[in-house]
């Protein structure tokens, strides 16, 4: 068997994997919707990492905050959530971004 044959053969039924895209939420009025199918902490911020899977089958990963990972200390796996940054505070160590967190519990 040709080196081409036996390498196709063992790669049936494996798939190829994709990076899940990242949202900064940049601007007020940047959000996100679809399920939560992820929660993790990032180890060089400390803060929630977040992967969200939206209607169209794609996933999106997120960066929490202080702020942001209270809310969503009660989301789990499966509930279907909304989250926009809609402000920002001054605070003395730099501007603060603000969020809302809408959730429809998973079934």
């Amino acid at each position: 068997m040709s080196d081409d044959k036996a390498q196709d053969k063992l790669l049936v039924g494996y798939e190829q994997v994709e990076s899940a895209n990242f949202i900064r939420f940049e601007k007020f009025g940047d959000k996100i919707a679809g399920k939560l199918i992820d929660k993790g902490s990032s180890t060089q911020y400390k803060f929630g990492l977040y992967t969200v899977l939206n209607e169209e089958g794609e996933q999106f990963r997120f960066h929490g905050s202080s702020q942001l990972d209270d809310l969503m200390l009660t989301i789990v796996i499966g509930d279907n959530i909304m989250v926009e940054y809609v402000d920002s505070q001054k605070t003395p160590k730099g501007d603060l971004k603000l969020f809302s967190v809408l959730r429809k519990k998973g079934e």
